[in-house]
């Protein structure tokens, strides 16, 4: 038996544990400390979790796995790719310190030790950890490709940057993995879009799901059009693209780390600050900024389909969970069938080091993804514990999911605790935060009253899987919530609560065998109805990672509009208990 512990440490740091090319267990460090993206904190809880998951000792992980290519920083490469970098394009000197902490950061000797100090701290442990670096996008192929159903496909990834690139393709063909290209820092479209969130007033590596919804309210503006075109222009290869490093990197930066004063020249606008109000224009901008995204991935992706002749596609990396860019090549055509890996981020990026770990010491293929409910879960005991020691009254239910559907027909919002915490930013059915897709008023009352969200944000479904063709054009499975789909007439008419307002669906297609609880659910809620879907969104607040624990959804429950919590088999309602002055004097 081979235990290999992946994890990341950086923006959303995570930890797995896979067992013969299995994954046992994951779980994000923020849903652990209750601290949103738990920036820069080491994922040794998460690591800890992934042990008891597991049913092993410390002592008992063979490797330990981390997706960066730490020789690499150590052996003075990464110094001399940076030098070459700064020669062609001259940098400032935030460029010059992020370069510098990067090396000193992934430095083989320092992430070793980083590692040793922790799980001395927490464990006990002294020794030295048997540690294997995978390098980033090789991870991020892992990853996509591995976890895929295909046995051949072209495998993309793409994110901001890790060690030296920022894009990367590969063709996998049964167990074998091999780079066929790559696009260099700095030319990152990852970086770009992070730039343009920022300009538009949102957080880098936080909001970019905020600038592809507020897209679909945009227009077409050849202003922007024409200096975006020059801010990412079109390599002379005709399938490459650059990213011209005086817009977001070398030159002045008067108004963020993340952009030049000269983008700010190019667009003709100046960037929005804090809590002003959305105008039309900053719509626009994120229209055309989404629009070149998409543009310019088709190009690369159309380009190597008809190099290589791949007639399936993989996805990984932070880019990847651009639900639009992804629904564009799907509808593009290019491919057969396409898969994303549903936890594409760096968050995930320790699934795909252990996975590649695991492939390079065993020369075997890693098993293939069956779903992402690796999270902690509760049984009713202990369950009903947190409840009775909270003195909450409640209703224990021979069938939950049939008790929560009618909830949800009569209007009512309801949270919905079940299962293994799904990893990933989306909720899946395990913390999920549930209403009735045919009742605007139902969505526009969990933006308000509950998720205080933005307005131009959608909501998605979770939408029965023999159903799909009924509510989504070109419809496929889709259990991961990671593609949109145009809507149909139907879906329109029966539930206009998640139809986006460019008359997309980000969906999630509800299989048996995913997830029989949840399936359930929907399907009690469609005899009730004649309508197959409910109206899903994460189980937390603005601001807070999505709950973990009874305790915490006890207290995003208490702290909210939410009118009944299914937990378990348990049903909580707040007529049975009445408010009290805090949620702190319950959650004890």
């Amino acid at each position: 038996m081979m235990n290999i512990i992946g994890y990341f440490h950086g923006v959303d740091p995570a930890a797995c544990l896979v067992v013969d090319g299995e994954i046992v267990a994951y779980v994000e460090e923020e849903r652990l400390i209750r601290f949103k993206h738990a920036w820069d904190i080491f994922p040794i809880r998460s690591i800890d979790f992934c042990l008891k998951k597991g049913g092993i000792k410390i002592e008992d992980v063979d490797r330990f796995a981390y997706g960066w290519d730490l020789p690499r920083y150590t052996n003075g490469e990464m110094r001399s790719f940076f030098d070459g970098v700064n020669k062609e394009h001259p940098p400032g000197p935030g460029t010059v310190s992020w370069q510098n902490w990067v090396i000193n950061f992934f430095n083989e000797k320092s992430a070793r030790e980083r590692l040793r100090l922790n799980l001395v701290k927490f464990f006990g442990k002294a020794e030295a950890p048997n540690l294997i670096s995978h390098p980033h996008h090789a991870s991020h192929a892992a990853s996509a490709y591995f976890t895929s159903p295909f046995d051949e496909a072209l495998v993309f990834t793409i994110d901001g940057s890790g060690d030296t690139q920022c894009a990367t393709l590969w063709k996998g063909e049964g167990d074998k993995l091999a780079m066929i290209h790559e696009i260099t820092i700095p030319h990152s479209l990852g970086w770009f879009y992070a730039a343009i969130t920022e300009f538009l007033g949102f957080k880098a590596y936080d909001g970019e799901y905020k600038v592809m919804g507020l897209a679909a309210y945009g227009r077409e503006n050849l202003k922007f059009r024409k200096g975006l075109e020059k801010v990412v222009p079109q390599a002379k290869n005709g399938y490459d693209y650059a990213v011209d490093s005086k817009y977001i990197h070398n030159g002045p930066h008067t108004y963020s780390d993340r952009f030049t004063d000269n983008l700010v020249d190019i667009l003709g606008i100046k960037p929005r600050q804090g809590e002003v109000p959305l105008e039309p224009i900053h719509e626009d901008l994120a229209f055309e900024v989404q629009r070149l995204l998409e543009e310019r991935v088709l190009t690369l992706l159309a380009h190597f389909r008809d190099e290589t002749g791949m007639k399936n596609l993989c996805i990984g990396g932070g880019v990847a969970l651009n639900v639009k860019m992804n629904s564009r090549i799907h509808k593009s055509g290019l491919f057969d069938d396409i898969f994303i890996f549903p936890i594409p981020s760096d968050s995930g990026n320790g699934i795909g080091a252990a996975l590649g770990a695991y492939h390079v010491l065993t020369k075997k293929r890693p098993g293939k993804l069956k779903h992402v409910y690796f999270g902690p879960e509760f049984d009713d005991d202990d369950i009903e514990l947190q409840l009775k020691g909270c003195g909450l009254k409640y209703k224990r239910c021979d069938d939950i999911a049939q008790d929560t559907a009618g909830l949800i027909a009569d209007g009512k919002v309801v949270a919905w605790f079940q299962g293994g915490l799904e990893g990933g930013p989306r909720a899946l059915g395990a913390r999920s935060i549930l209403a009735d897709p045919r009742d605007t008023a139902s969505r526009d009352r969990v933006n308000s009253a509950i998720k205080f969200r933005e307005y131009w944000r959608p909501f998605c479904p979770s939408i029965l899987e023999e159903r799909a063709e009924r509510y989504m054009k070109r419809a496929v499975k889709a259990p991961y919530m990671i593609l949109a789909f145009d809507a149909t007439d139907e879906a329109k008419t029966e539930c206009p609560a998640v139809v986006h307002v460019d008359n997309t669906l980000r969906a999630q297609t509800v299989g048996k065998e995913h997830n029989r609880r949840y399936y359930d659910l929907i399907a009690a809620f469609e005899r009730k109805t004649g309508v197959g879907a409910v109206l899903n969104t994460s189980f937390n607040i603005k601001g807070e990672a999505i709950v973990a624990s009874p305790r915490d959804a006890l207290r995003t429950f208490w702290s909210t509009g939410i009118d009944a919590l299914a937990i378990g088999s348990c049903l909580v309602t707040k007529p049975d208990n009445p408010m009290p002055l805090k949620p702190e004097e319950v959650i004890r």
